[in-house]
């Protein structure tokens, strides 16, 4: 049976629009979710896994740019640096920092126009190479549009979930806000308890004769 990466994860919103999906597909192959309740496998540990997303994603993908989805095959040589593309993908996203060139090397797009006047293109490499020229094309297709910049990835350190931000200001943080973003307030309000409570004891700590000098002198 094929599946969606981004399927799995039932986000409540941000699905990538266009060929962008695909990217969107290939990040969220994994997760670093780490609560047992959230926790999904990682759909490029294993080359049977990887074949069923690939078929699915590349599917995906043809409808929503409009192109040929090609016939891929990974082999077991193609999921390690499939998983390193991945990574440098979601770095990408997250901040903006280029992957290292030999990752992205020997990819190649190919562009013919077909019967109908329009631009098609694909790739001519095999197997890796070839997630990865698509993946690069249609990054470059997205920052052109101006819908990069909506397409994020969320920085709850244990998340990484790529999602796309629909909301009129470009504003969205968390892929969503109930969860990983309720776990960082809640983080941050315990954080801040935690330092109020060792400022009182502090003040608790010294002698009355202190803490009143304290209060009386001038500032």
């Amino acid at each position: 049976m094929e599946e969606l990466a981004t399927d799995r994860l039932r986000l409540p919103a941000g699905r990538a629009p266009g060929g962008l999906c695909l990217v969107q597909e290939l990040v969220n192959t994994s997760t670093r979710l780490e609560a047992e309740s959230d926790r999904v496998a990682d759909l490029l540990t294993n080359g049977q896994d990887a074949n069923r997303w690939l078929a699915a994603a590349l599917r995906q993908w043809a409808d929503a740019a409009g192109q040929q989805a090609p016939a891929l095959q990974l082999t077991e040589a193609d999921l390690g640096p499939l998983r390193r593309l991945r990574e440098a993908m979601r770095d990408l996203v997250g901040a903006r920092s280029g992957p290292r060139p030999s990752q992205l090397s020997g990819t190649s797009i190919a562009l013919r126009i077909d019967a109908e006047g329009r631009v098609v293109y694909g790739t001519t490499a095999g197997g890796w190479r070839a997630v990865a020229a698509l993946v690069t094309a249609e990054i470059l297709l997205a920052q052109h549009a101006g819908t990069w910049q909506r397409f994020k990835t969320c920085p709850y350190p244990v998340c990484g979930i790529a999602f796309y931000d629909e909301s009129r200001n470009n504003s969205r943080v968390w892929h969503d806000v109930r969860t990983c973003g309720n776990r960082t307030n809640l983080a941050a309000a315990r954080g801040r308890r935690r330092m109020s409570e060792a400022g009182d004891a502090v003040d608790r700590s010294q002698p009355a004769a202190d803490r009143s000098r304290s209060a009386t002198s001038p500032a």
